[in-house]
């Protein structure tokens, strides 16, 4: 039986020659000035950083999860909530955070790899009392708690962490350490390189092809600088532009022997440990509909076209205040008109018909993009109702664009979050897979190059301009109008940057427009919920 209390839950603690050898693996060390776990990658595969960009993607997951559930779980207890709970793999510790507070009377314990948990000193006393962190390998070493502990087991994201071979060994630790009659839950997505269609990319590298230099008003000029690096073009029959970078995050995976695929495997090991199973079917999340092209203003918001020169009053009276010290750069625009000013902020040229307005005051409503469900390969879900229960497709529907670009926006940071183990993966290729290289794109003359380092990570510069730009948070976020979220403020920019911006953003959304419904809808992330039941009571 569970314990109820921290204090009598017993924790197995290592000898004090194991625990100084695990404190000294602990240590996080710098690749390449990003921040890694210091494990043998056999002993630990996980590949992502701990950078802070890579943390703040499991507070922006569980965030997303708890507004589609409207809970910290997708079980319901019908006889009154956990008593003591494991969160597995619990990371920053976002969720157990948030389950204090719903379930007042639980106890928890946070299990990780490594200590990247708020300090329980920040916690109010009565939470403080009702949380532990424990941190240990489960990868190589049992589980440090009694036999029957847990009421309930939480986990979510960890299959980026375990080689195919270790699921099996894993799940008897579960058991092991659950309660008779104990439930569990696991929220597990596949690992997907998210990327994007040639339709997209063509009419996105039409700036590439013309850069306009500026004339700047005291006669000097600039270049203005490209959406993204050169291009390392792959053939002309590859499905899209970063077909290296999709290798190479592959592989990463691939010699780890970390299947990619977890929700298509993970339903036999439920089955085999666990009873009453249920396993949802595939959750498809798609890219979000392209936006329209926005008016911006330099104070960081939209606004509309009769605002414009209101707008430019306004920066003009800020340019003259006292405080106002212009540095360089800046003081070059210090004697504009205030009609030079209405083209600096203005992003976006007058539709030049009324269809062309109309097209764009709002996105075409033959595009309407939505989650939704498609059956796994096998026959792991039924499609009852229990099943189809847990996340219900009534809350799918509820998701807004917004949230479909932060989902992209979660998944191509984890690719990036990935980069330096995929710069080892390149390593070994230049060294041993020359052929295989230049088949994607990377030229047989580079292959021996010094600035093979600069070239990789100009690669994956491009690669998050490009995701970045198709996520477009900073447009989302602005016509949410939601007080939460501020803008930075935009640099000016000249007629002839407003112009490529305009000109760009026409050509993508005209080619979107003429995409497929199979395109539109293609996944940039698949997940599943899957629930089980320890037997006896």
């Amino acid at each position: 039986m569970s314990k109820g209390t921290l204090s009598a839950l017993k924790i197995d603690q290592p000898d004090s020659r194991r625990r100084s050898v695990f404190l000294k693996q602990s240590n996080f060390i710098k690749k390449h000035g990003k921040r890694h776990h210091g494990f043998d990658k056999e002993k630990a595969p996980y590949p992502l950083s701990f950078d802070r960009a890579a943390l703040d993607l499991d507070v922006i997951d569980h965030i997303f999860l708890q507004q589609l559930k409207k809970s910290v779980t997708f079980l319901r207890f019908e006889e009154g909530t956990p008593k003591c709970c494991l969160d597995l793999g619990c990371g920053t510790g976002t969720w157990i955070m948030d389950a204090l507070k719903e379930w007042p009377d639980c106890h928890f314990v946070g299990f990780d790899l490594v200590s990247i948990q708020p300090p329980l000193k920040l916690l109010d006393s009565s939470q403080s009392s009702r949380v532990k962190w424990v941190h240990g390998n489960f990868l190589t070493t049992k589980l440090p708690f009694e036999d029957d502990e847990f009421d309930h087991v939480h986990i979510r994201g960890i299959a980026r962490a375990v080689p195919e071979n270790k699921w099996g060994y894993l799940f008897e630790e579960l058991s092991r350490v659950l309660r008779p009659g104990g439930s569990i839950e696991m929220i597990e997505e596949d690992i997907r390189f998210p990327s994007l269609p040639r339709w997209y990319t063509k009419a996105l590298r039409a700036r590439d092809h013309k850069r306009p230099s500026i004339h700047l008003p005291d006669g000097s000029r600039r270049r203005s600088l490209p959406m993204s690096p050169p291009p390392t073009p792959p053939g002309d029959d590859a499905p899209h532009d970063h077909v290296l970078l999709e290798s190479l995050f592959n592989s990463v995976f691939e010699t780890r022997f970390i299947n990619r695929e977890p929700t298509s495997i993970l339903p036999s090991y439920f089955a085999t440990h666990f009873r009453h199973v249920l396993c949802s079917p595939i959750i498809n999340f798609p890219m979000p509909i392209l936006s329209t092209v926005p008016t911006y203003a330099s104070s960081g918001r939209f606004v509309s076209s009769p605002c414009l020169a209101a707008a430019a009053k306004n920066l003009r009276a800020h340019r003259q205040h006292p405080s106002y010290s212009s540095n360089s750069e800046s003081s070059s625009f210090d004697n504009m008109s205030d009609d030079d000013d209405e083209q600096l902020i203005q992003q976006q040229t007058p539709p030049s018909t009324d269809d062309e307005s109309k097209s764009l005051s709002k996105p075409d409503s033959s595009k309407h993009i939505q989650p939704y469900y498609s059956p796994p390969s096998d026959d792991t879900s039924t499609g009852d109702a229990s099943e189809m229960a847990l996340l219900p497709i009534s809350s799918l529907a509820e998701t807004t664009s917004f949230s479909l670009a932060f989902q992209l926006h979660r998944m191509y940071n984890l690719v990036l979050a990935c980069q330096e183990s995929m710069w080892e993966v390149l390593n070994d290729r230049i060294r041993n897979r020359e052929a295989e290289l230049k088949q994607l794109g990377w030229d047989d003359d580079e292959l021996e190059a010094e600035h093979a380092r600069q070239r990789f990570d100009k690669l994956m510069e491009r690669y998050q301009t490009d995701m970045q730009t198709r996520a477009a948070l900073w447009q989302k976020m602005a016509s949410s109008q939601s007080p939460a979220f501020k803008l930075p403020k935009q640099g000016l920019m000249t007629k002839a940057e407003m112009n490529d911006e305009d000109r760009v953003y026409h050509a993508v959304l005209d080619a979107q427009r003429h995409a497929t419904d199979e395109e539109l809808r293609t996944p940039c992330r698949t997940l599943r919920i899957f629930v089980g039941y320890k037997t006896g009571i």
